[in-house]
């Protein structure tokens, strides 16, 4: 398939294909950036850059791409792939706290509520280890939006309140 002029995606593809099996990811990924660069669209490729920056262990680059397919898979409504997405990215950074709160809405969206409430969960741990105290405390609601009858979350949120000075 020729995209842009001159541009043999098939070709392209094939060179990358050849540079992994023979474990020069560097150039696979090179050849894989051709690909996106003529056809930005392409979630599969863009996808398996992320996967290739992974095995070379350039997590920041793995990670940017993986929220790129993850966020356009989000947005055409293909929940169950954003959530894949954000999965391999969580895994490789699970500091990254907009990754891991995206995670949980995706899960949210999903109707997968204890996974969503366990991610807003580490969300809020990390939230107060750093002193982000309001930050906990939006995090904690949204837990118990999820689930109103959370005794130890009210609880939680209820010392969080005491703890920063509110009734």
């Amino acid at each position: 398939m020729a995209l842009g002029f001159g541009f043999n995606k098939t070709k392209v593809m094939a060179s990358a294909e050849k540079y992994v099996q023979q474990g020069k990811f560097q150039n696979a990924i090179t050849e894989y950036e051709k690909i996106v660069k003529e056809d930005p669209k392409d979630l599969t490729t863009l996808n398996s850059i992320g996967d290739l920056y992974a095995r070379i262990g350039q997590n920041d680059k793995a990670c940017h791409s993986f929220k790129k397919v993850g966020d356009a898979y989000a947005s055409d409504g293909f929940t169950v792939k954003a959530i894949a997405l954000y999965k391999k990215l969580t895994k490789l950074n699970p500091q990254a706290l907009d990754a891991v709160t995206k995670l949980a809405e995706l899960y949210t969206q999903q109707g997968l509520y204890n996974d969503a409430r366990s991610q807003y969960v580490l969300v809020a741990d990390q939230h107060l280890r750093s002193g982000n105290n309001e930050g906990a405390v939006g995090i904690f609601q949204k837990v118990l939006e999820l689930d109103p009858e959370n005794a130890a979350m009210r609880a939680k949120l209820a010392d969080l309140y005491t703890k920063m000075g509110k009734k």
